[in-house]
C-alpha cells in the first residue's frame, strides 16, 4: 500500500511537470515575431526573354501613346565628367546640410539635404560651393562641410537627469 501511494504522487508530480513544460513550449511558440523591423527591401524582379513572350500574348485595350514634348524643350541628360567623392562632416547630432538649386544661402532654393557621413560625388568646387548631381540636376552644397575621408560618427546626446 505504501509503494502504490508514493507511485501515484510521483506520477501526479510528473504529469504536472509535463503539462507545465508543454504550456511553456506553446507560449514560447506563440511569441510575437516582429519581422518588420528587420525588413530589407529587395530589387524588383526583371523579366527574362521567356517571360516577355507571355506578356506579348496579353491583349491590352485603350493604350494611349505618351504625349511628346516640343522639340525645343526636350531635356538632355546632364554630363558631369569626372567627379570626386567627398563626405559630409557636421558638428552636431541630427544636423543636416542643405542641398541648393543655386550657389547661395537663400531659403527658397533648398531642394534637399544630406546627413553626417553621407557620400557625395562632387563635380567641381568654385567660390566655396561644391556642385553635385542630385535628382539628375546640378545642385550645390557649401564646401565647408565636405571632407575627403569618412568622418567619425557623432554620438546622440545623453538624456539629462
Amino acid at each position: 500500500m505504501w509503494f502504490s501511494t508514493v507511485g501515484v504522487i510521483k506520477m501526479k508530480n510528473m504529469t504536472m511537470y509535463i503539462v507545465l513544460v508543454i504550456a511553456v513550449l506553446l507560449l514560447t511558440g506563440c511569441k510575437k515575431d516582429n519581422s518588420e523591423t528587420n525588413f530589407i527591401p529587395k530589387q524588383p524582379l526583371e523579366f527574362t526573354d521567356d517571360e516577355s513572350d507571355i506578356l506579348d500574348d496579353i491583349i491590352i485595350d485603350d493604350i494611349t501613346e505618351p504625349s511628346s514634348a516640343p522639340e525645343d524643350k526636350q531635356e538632355e541628360p546632364v554630363v558631369t565628367g569626372e567627379t570626386t567623392t567627398k563626405y559630409v562632416k557636421l558638428s552636431s547630432y541630427g544636423a543636416i546640410l542643405n542641398i541648393r538649386s543655386a550657389p547661395s544661402t537663400e531659403e527658397d532654393n533648398v531642394v534637399g539635404f544630406l546627413v553626417h557621413t553621407e557620400a557625395v560625388e562632387v563635380i567641381s568646387i568654385e567660390d566655396g560651393w561644391a556642385s553635385i548631381l542630385y535628382n539628375d540636376e546640378i545642385c550645390y552644397v557649401s564646401e565647408d562641410f565636405l571632407v575627403d575621408f569618412v568622418p567619425p560618427y557623432i554620438s546622440p546626446p545623453s538624456p539629462s537627469q
